[in-house]
């Protein structure tokens, strides 16, 4: 999360995603991955968005709901502006929903080719999960496939347009 961006068209796309995961009983968590001067924004950026500093689940949390919000995305390599698909599914054993933020598409090969191979590392390390798939998009993952439709369906119930959800 670049401070400079706070309050664009994507933190409202992502605060979509938390109403919705809020609706279904989700306490989602986030991990902002805050660049430059992120200290100065966090509190505005966690009232947008409608989640929580990232911590440790308890009991009382129910479903719990864990997003990245890298600079960049989904990369092969973990950065300042990267998370990867292992730490992804890493979160899981924490979180019965992890999601992330994701623009890490090289323009050398087609988005849904590259969305498809993410996911399909994301299956050979034992998730499952879709994309959402628009000017900004997002990777949602489970160690649940259930719980993986679920939250599509929510989505779909929510009103977005099947062909938006990526789910080879």
């Amino acid at each position: 999360m670049n401070p400079q961006w706070l309050g664009d068209s994507f933190d409202i796309v992502k605060r979509f995603f938390f109403c919705i995961l809020h609706g279904a009983g989700y306490t989602v968590f986030v991990e902002p991955m805050g660049t430059d001067n992120w200290n100065a924004v966090a509190n505005d950026y966690y009232k947008l968005l409608g989640g929580r500093p990232r911590q440790a689940p308890t009991p009382t949390d129910g479903k719990t709901a864990l997003f990245f919000d890298p600079d960049t995305g989904i990369g092969q390599k973990k950065t300042r502006k990267h998370v990867t698909i292992q730490t992804i599914v890493s979160e899981l054993d924490a979180y019965n929903v992890v999601f992330s933020f994701d623009q890490s598409f090289s323009r050398s090969d087609s988005p849904q080719a590259q969305m498809k191979t993410k996911l399909r590392e994301l299956r050979n390390k034992g998730g499952h999960g879709f994309y959402y798939d628009s000017h900004a998009r997002f990777l949602f993952a489970s160690n649940d496939q259930g719980e993986a439709v679920e939250i599509r369906n929510l989505l779909l119930a929510a009103g977005l347009p099947q062909a938006r959800l990526y789910w080879p």
